[in-house]
């Protein structure tokens, strides 16, 4: 099973979730999510390149009315629709980002964070990606 798979079956999806990429890069996870679970997903990037190519390939996989990009700092966007949210950054950035989850985040969403962990949240499941681990929480 590929790390993106893994990724997003650690995530517990359903059909009525709407997933947010913090930090999308070129699209893979809600690129994937979209075309293998049929989910609204929403693909955040601030570098103009990661996103141009996350646009490129949301034509290519002919995805675009499953996905929304926005090209901006993902400090500065609502994450209150979304009931799973999925980070691959540094634990530095989860550090930061933290606060802003626990404050725009219903009960019950899902956050899955590859290869770095939320400090003071309590995992719900831990699975073996690779070279790492996606830590699953639910606020």
């Amino acid at each position: 099973m590929s790390t993106i798979r893994k990724i997003l079956k650690s995530a517990e999806i359903k059909r009525s979730d709407i997933l947010y990429d913090l930090g999308s890069g070129d699209g893979r996870i809600i690129i994937a999510a979209a075309n293998e679970y049929g989910i609204k997903t929403v693909g955040i990037e601030n570098n103009h390149l990661l996103y141009l190519i996350s646009k490129w390939n949301v034509k290519r996989y002919s995805v675009s009315s499953k996905v929304k990009l926005i090209r901006g700092d993902l400090f500065r966007q609502n994450l209150s629709e979304a009931n799973v949210v999925v980070v691959y950054l540094t634990q530095r950035m989860n550090d930061k980002l933290k606060p802003k989850l626990e404050k725009e985040l219903r009960k019950g969403t899902r956050v899955v964070s590859a290869d770095h962990v939320f400090k003071g949240w309590k995992e719900v499941s831990k699975i073996k990606t690779g070279h790492f681990y996606c830590h699953l929480y639910k606020i």
